[in-house]
């Protein structure tokens, strides 16, 4: 997630009584030390607000570590049953639908997860480096490409938002920038990688602004 995102989201999600949309589930939440630690701000600007509200965040993931209340994957019917035992109302899923191999079939499991009245926040990179997580298969869809993927939900907002340059996210974080934007060259998407290098490659992201499509769905 990136600082600019991070602040979308939480705009969005102060927007949503708590009431409505509580339990929110934190969909590929990864662990406790990356969003308190590594990436503070996914903490600090989205889920301690909704908190200090009163609201609850379940956090899922397929690793089992400190700060995952579920461990599994969305496309296994256990792991389904077990979020839905935590009763959620909404969802909030970021910079997942990119590293699915079934985009449409991991869509349709994220809205099922939404009650009436609940939302869904959800947010893909539109121009961002490969990035494989295990893998990347380069979607990077628009407001308008996201919408067909959630036919039983309504578009409340969405839009492109501008998250600074890779020059940003290196003297933010040179470690983590580095082994996330580095992976080796590998899974769906490599083929869309120029081989010319990964100087070449990345060089372009110094000065190209990185853009996240962010939307927020709901549940009539």
């Amino acid at each position: 997630m990136l600082k600019s995102e991070a602040r979308w989201l939480s705009r969005q999600l102060q927007a949503l009584d708590v009431a409505r949309g509580s339990p929110l589930l934190n969909v590929g939440s990864s662990t406790r030390y990356f969003r308190e630690v590594q990436q503070p701000f996914i903490h600090r600007e989205l889920f301690a607000p909704w908190q200090r509200r009163g609201g609850r965040v379940i956090h899922q993931d397929l690793k089992p570590d400190d700060g995952v209340d579920v461990v599994g994957s969305l496309m296994d019917p256990e792991c389904l049953a077990r979020l839905a035992s935590w009763s959620p109302r909404s969802v909030c899923c970021t910079n997942v639908l990119e590293h699915v191999e079934d985009r449409v079939a991991f869509a349709r499991q994220l809205a099922s997860l939404v009650a009436p009245g609940g939302v869904l926040l959800v947010t893909v990179p539109r121009a961002f480096p490969w990035h494989p997580d295990p893998i990347d298969t380069m979607f990077r869809p628009t407001v308008e490409e996201l919408v067909p993927l959630f036919p039983d939900l309504r578009l409340v907002v969405g839009q492109v938002v501008p998250c600074g340059t890779l020059g940003h996210l290196v003297a933010a974080d040179l470690p983590g920038a580095l082994k996330r934007l580095l992976k080796p060259g590998q899974g769906a998407g490599a083929d869309a990688v120029p081989r010319a290098g990964v100087g070449q490659w990345l060089w372009p992201w110094l000065v190209r602004p990185f853009e996240v499509t962010c939307a927020v769905f709901e549940r009539p």
